[in-house]
């Protein structure tokens, strides 16, 4: 008997961004940015300067699962996976008089992977992952953060989703940078 089961996930997050940009935005006001890009997703701010970053990503995450019972093993299953994402991360830094000194975008088009796996009975494990991907904006999370255990609130000023020292790009390791005092075995 052959049993089989197909998944496709299709994720999009934020709005498409204007093509190019970044290449005109040297001198730009605050208000005008705000105006053609809507709020900022993520955000940091100093005593002379702001950054604002906004994002747009497509993730698509697709699986098959096969049972291995036309082989004569009905107790194995093969499981295959793949992950792909497309889109843009842009980043935007004013001066102290609120216009543009610098603005960069990142454009990602790229495989997040893929596996395959044999697992018994049940596929148990998920052969590729996104979900670090998919995690809620770092906002979502301000007043729940000044609640968690003192390694991680001693080192929110620190922490890149909290708005007071810098951002950080979408799929960025738990244990990388300034995350590393948080990082729990």
């Amino acid at each position: 008997m052959l049993l089989s089961g197909c998944t496709q996930w299709y994720y999009e997050m934020g709005e498409a961004l204007p093509e190019r940009f970044e290449q005109d935005a040297q001198g730009r006001t605050l208000a005008s940015v705000l105006a053609q890009l809507g709020p900022p997703l993520r955000f940091a701010a100093s005593e002379d300067q702001l950054v604002m970053a906004w994002e747009a990503w497509e993730v698509r995450e697709s699986a098959l699962g096969l049972s291995l019972g036309w082989a004569g093993a009905d107790f194995l299953n093969f499981d295959w996976g793949s992950a792909h994402i497309e889109g843009d991360y842009l980043m935007v830094t004013f001066d102290a008089d609120r216009r543009v000194s610098a603005a960069q975008r990142v454009h990602r088009d790229e495989s997040l992977g893929s596996g395959a796996a044999i697992q018994p009975f049940y596929s148990f494990v998920s052969v590729v992952s996104v979900q670090d991907l998919l995690l809620p904006l770092p906002q979502h999370g301000w007043g729940a953060r000044q609640l968690l255990p003192i390694p991680q609130t001693l080192n929110n000023p620190q922490s890149p989703g909290m708005g007071d020292t810098g951002i950080e790009q979408r799929g960025t390791p738990q244990g990388a940078g300034a995350r590393t005092l948080e990082w729990l075995n």
